[in-house]
């Protein structure tokens, strides 16, 4: 079996893009994570446990920051399925908010579809097109760049066999399925 050892092969995704929106809106709609069933490929349920919200004072350092910065870290869990046909799986994730800057998702171990599955979403404001400093008086368009990266291995052979051209399919539209979710709630970026 690839990987050795008996263990399925971990595999990696990783995609970055900039999105004409503030760095607060994209945010948002990631972490939207009950929604996900209305806009991200393959999702056909999303459901928050909002009973284990869970919010923390920690120490985090932003990338490109010069020091670490105490912000309240968020986490919850979440249950989501995912359906390629014939196959339609759960599984549950713990995820942690870092605003504005990072949101990571792992599955929990020991059930579900995954022996392993890590998110990370990062979101970074972009300097302006000019790179002089935005003028208070006009209207400028946002810039955020948004890096995505998923690891992931299947617990099942049947499950990686089955699924290793549609999940990579699905990894590769999910950028565009953000994008088109920003677009829909906060409608055409400025100057477009």
């Amino acid at each position: 079996m690839p990987g050795g050892m008996g263990r399925p092969r971990t595999q990696t995704f990783r995609e970055s893009q900039e999105f004409p929106y503030t760095r607060k809106q994209v945010f948002e709609v990631v972490a939207d994570v009950d929604r996900y069933s209305e806009f991200v490929p393959m999702c056909t349920s999303s459901t928050v446990f909002h009973s284990s919200w869970r919010t923390e004072n920690v120490v985090s350092r932003e990338p490109g920051l010069p020091r670490p910065t105490t912000i309240d870290q968020q986490s919850v869990q979440a249950e989501l399925a995912v359906g390629y046909p014939p196959f339609r799986e759960r599984y549950m994730s713990n995820v942690v908010l870092e605003q504005p800057w990072r949101i990571t998702a792992t599955a929990v171990p020991g059930g579900g579809i995954f022996t392993h599955m890590c998110t990370v979403w990062e979101f970074a404001e972009m300097a302006s097109a000019t790179g002089l400093p935005a003028n208070p008086f006009v209207r400028q368009a946002a810039r955020t760049k948004v890096s995505f990266s998923i690891e992931y291995a299947f617990a099942s052979p049947l499950h990686a066999q089955a699924a290793s051209l549609v999940f990579d399919k699905m990894a590769r539209s999910n950028m565009a399925a953000y994008l088109a979710r920003c677009q829909q709630l906060y409608g055409a970026p400025v100057g477009q």
